[in-house]
């Protein structure tokens, strides 16, 4: 009997400790289960993607959360587990998920990976975190940031319209300083062509006197010279007075040298005709005729015209002048306007050069000018072996108003506006090559016919 009694108190004791242990688990498990619907509520509240990916089956091995508008049909979580990535992504970025997840378990680390989606024809960019789990598994958190990419793609759209629209003003700005410095430059050789004009007329004047003048001289030369060797024949023997002074003159010496006299005044005439024809050629620069002309003509009288810089002068060397002229046909171009170019690359030409010459950096001071077709087109090549142009002034080599000329010296509009008679008003090129310390090329290449 005592057995019996010992053996119910033992399970008493038992039966209450099984109550006990009952109701700490019942007390875990409301505590498990609220625990849970903390996590969930959070997951929920986060509304991000979580999923557990498998590497080495390619599948969902869990699914933590997922918002159903990011998936083609409303599956529920526990529907998705082992489904394959390609479940969830486009056949072109399968690849590119599994090399994210294997770089994740190869490196022990968190990556980190921008993507896109497209869900029901509407695009999702997420901003992902794949992080290991274990040597097979890795957890990834996605986080929608369409709204954020929308706004980063209307931002950099809205910077690209106020770019161009800057760029559209700055160009707008340029045309017009350009039109006035145009508007200045054409008033003011206005001004200058009519004072040239003026000036070659009162030049032009006395120089046909001179030289109608010497025709006449050389005809009362001859006849004078042809007298005085009469005189000699007959009078072999003249009186003293006469020997005295045909020595103290030296007669011989007068009666070679008179007709080179003459024939060196004809010369200089004949370059005072040249200089005033070139004068009246410039004093139209701004004619709009468009004619077929000779440039060889435009590029000799423009040489002629700054023959008194290319000359040598005191403490300067000549520049030498090298011509290699290709036959060409007559071009149609607006030939005054064309000649203001070939003066002012010219006269570039001679300033990079005086200015090597003043550092001693060259011995033989050249310009060479080389013209030549190519493709229906006339080329025109205008270098020098002068100083170069550095890179800081390529850049802003043919901004209006930009000159390295000391002030007084230039305008900074002298390629500005060769530019634009090339390119706008003969449908040509403007471009150069330069080495510093080497010299400069200019390039002209403008059409033989314009499509006016």
């Amino acid at each position: 009997m005592d057995d019996f009694y010992q053996q119910l108190s033992q399970l008493k004791q038992i039966n209450k400790k099984l109550k006990q242990d009952m109701s700490e688990r019942d007390l875990l498990e409301e505590k498990l289960r609220s625990s849970e619907n903390k996590v969930r509520a959070i997951f929920e509240a986060m509304t991000d993607i979580v999923l557990i990916i498998h590497a080495e089956k390619n599948e969902l091995s869990n699914v933590e959360i997922i918002p159903t508008k990011y998936i083609n049909s409303h599956n529920s979580d526990i529907d998705l587990i082992g489904e394959t990535v390609e479940y969830f992504f486009q056949e072109q970025l399968q690849s590119t998920w599994l090399e994210q997840v294997n770089q994740a378990l190869k490196l022990v680390q968190t990556i980190h990976y921008d993507y896109s989606l497209l869900v029901e024809n509407h695009e999702y960019w997420f901003s992902a975190s794949i992080s290991p789990i274990g040597e097979t598994q890795v957890v990834w958190v996605a986080r929608d940031i369409s709204e954020r990419k929308r706004a980063e793609e209307a931002l950099q759209e809205s910077e690209l319209r106020e770019r161009k629209k800057s760029q559209e003003l700055e160009t707008t700005l340029a045309k017009l300083k350009l039109t006035q410095a145009r508007l200045l430059l054409s008033e003011k050789m206005a001004s200058l062509g009519s004072l040239v004009a003026g000036i070659a007329h009162e030049i032009n004047n006395p120089t046909t006197f001179i030289y109608g003048n010497i025709e006449i001289a050389e005809g009362y030369s001859k006849d004078l010279l042809y007298l005085i060797t009469l005189y000699q024949k007959h009078y072999p023997q003249p009186a003293i007075e006469i020997s005295k002074q045909t020595n103290d003159i030296d007669l011989d010496f007068i009666i070679k040298d008179f007709p080179n006299l003459l024939d060196s005044m004809n010369q200089g005439v004949s370059r005072i005709t040249q200089i005033v024809q070139s004068l009246k050629d410039f004093s139209h620069l701004d004619e709009a005729t468009c004619k077929r002309v000779d440039i060889h003509a435009g590029l000799d009288n423009t040489v002629l015209l700054l023959q008194h810089r290319i000359n040598q002068i005191p403490h300067r060397t000549k520049i030498h002048i090298v011509k290699e002229y290709t036959q060409l046909p007559k071009i149609e171009c607006y030939p005054k306007k064309l000649n203001q170019v070939f003066m002012n690359l010219l006269s570039n030409a001679i300033d990079a050069l005086e200015e090597a010459i003043a550092k001693n950096n060259i011995l033989d001071p050249q310009i060479r000018i080389v013209t030549e077709t190519s493709d229906d087109k006339a080329v025109i090549r205008i270098a020098d072996n002068g100083i170069g142009i550095n890179q800081d002034v390529k850049e802003r080599l043919f901004d209006p108003f930009f000159t390295t000329k000391e002030v007084g010296k230039g305008t900074g509009m002298g390629l500005a506006v060769s530019y634009q008679i090339i390119v706008d008003n003969h449908q040509g090129e403007l471009q150069y090559v330069s080495e510093v310390g080497k010299g400069t090329e200019f390039i002209i290449s403008i059409p033989l016919c314009l499509s006016l």
